[in-house]
């Protein structure tokens, strides 16, 4: 029996101030596949399946510190979307509005490749359909 299909995915990341403290951090915010990606296939780290595989991927890779800086959605939080991200200096898990806006700035300035690493297709199509909103 063959095993189950697999992609190469890719971590994103960027180098941004805590919203808070204002501390270095890097914020990870995308999922994408590293071979020959279509047109909205990124997925943002804003639904708990992303995040958690990103969070995987990341302690996969030895970047334990990142991973565990990716943390469940707040019993506070409000609205579809999360930010993941939490700082290590102050213990900040700012609200989905400014990981949209480092979104927004990796995108038009050079984000970070953090990690790659096989995920099953099934895995990423899951990802897809959780998603709350598509980047071309």
């Amino acid at each position: 029996m063959m095993g189950d299909r697999t992609l190469f995915l890719e971590v994103w990341g960027y180098d941004f101030p805590c919203a808070r403290c204002q501390g270095t951090m890097t914020w990870v915010f995308g999922l994408r596949p590293w071979y020959r990606p279509k047109v909205g296939e990124l997925a943002t780290c804003d639904q708990p399946l992303a995040m958690e595989i990103a969070r995987d991927i990341l302690q996969e890779e030895g970047l334990g510190d990142l991973a565990a800086q990716l943390r469940p959605r707040p019993a506070s939080a409000r609205g579809v979307s999360f930010n993941p991200n939490t700082c290590g200096a102050c213990g900040d898990q700012a609200d989905w509005r400014v990981l949209d806006d480092v979104i927004t700035r990796a995108l038009h300035d050079e984000f970070l490749v953090l990690a790659r690493a096989r995920v099953a297709v099934k895995r990423w199509r899951e990802v897809i359909q959780e998603r709350t909103y598509v980047i071309v």
